[in-house]
């Protein structure tokens, strides 16, 4: 389990005031692998001819809530991984609060998160024309809209969480997803993959250290010196290593997605939303 916040972390210091409580104390190589890879879809409206076989005159199509099966075809565009949905609001917009936790170290969590899609929906996806409306619409007026949720791409299997939930609680969602999605153990490839970065850590300090040195030797002694091409190869070793923890973890990420027969009968969507029923925060 991941130990408390590093010292020096600042919550609301982070992209558009996001402030999310990551390992400060990681190099630059082992926070680019610890970033979420955000998808952000978006509907567009098609253009129909007026009338068949009419080219002259077309008609927009008019923004509107997709049928259930038709939204969650548009937000996972072909992608088998299960996902992850993120429902933005005024307060925590432009930051990944309902998801990441403000105080502890949510190492664990992001490296989860890379085995789903990861969906982030606008503040006014609550509106009833917005196309993705029907994916936190209600059955019953007054039932609360959850912040996030976890789904099979079909739409099954629907886990719906408040965005204040523990990171416990959220692990728990995340690993039953993995565990039944997936034929290798998520839980297994994370042991090595947080050793891996503390490996990028190591070997981002030993660069830095080296091309320091290179530096004031060129600036004492010329850019020929024995000493200066002798860290030069010593530069290219660590090149040489990073190549092969790049290729490491690239081949902890990529495990293999479960294949699930299609069931006799087997119905994609969730509940119908109830007729007038606005799920306003």
């Amino acid at each position: 389990m991941p130990g408390p916040a590093a010292p020096g972390a600042t919550p609301g210091a982070g992209p558009r005031g996001g402030g999310i409580a990551l390992d400060f104390r990681r190099g630059k190589s082992a926070k680019k692998l610890l970033a979420i890879d955000w998808v952000y879809p978006v509907w567009k409206p098609v253009e129909k001819p007026a009338t068949a076989g009419d080219q002259r005159t077309v008609v927009r199509e008019v923004e509107r809530a997709l049928p259930l099966a038709e939204a969650y075809e548009l937000v996972t565009d072909g992608d088998k991984r299960p996902v992850l949905i993120l429902r933005e609001c005024e307060r925590c917009k432009g930051t990944d609060h309902a998801f990441l936790s403000r105080t502890l170290d949510n190492e664990q969590t992001v490296l989860l998160a890379h085995w789903f899609r990861c969906v982030k929906l606008p503040t006014n996806v609550l509106t009833e024309k917005h196309p993705f409306y029907n994916l936190f619409a209600r059955a019953k007026a007054g039932e609360k809209v959850p912040h996030l949720f976890f789904v099979d791409p079909d739409g099954a299997n629907r886990s719906e969480l408040p965005g204040d939930q523990p990171q416990t609680e959220l692990w728990k969602v995340m690993v039953g997803y993995l565990d039944r999605c997936y034929d290798e153990s998520a839980k297994e490839a994370i042991k090595e993959l947080r050793q891996l970065l503390s490996q990028f850590d190591k070997l981002d300090a030993e660069e830095q250290l080296i091309k320091g040195k290179l530096d004031k030797e060129i600036e004492k002694n010329g850019p020929n010196s024995p000493k200066g091409n002798k860290l030069r190869c010593d530069l290219d070793d660590t090149a040489k290593e990073r190549a092969k923890l790049v290729a490491r973890e690239k081949e902890l990420r990529d495990l293999a997605l479960r294949t699930f027969p299609a069931q006799p009968g087997e119905k994609k969507a969730a509940a119908k939303p109830a007729a007038g029923d606005n799920p306003a925060k």
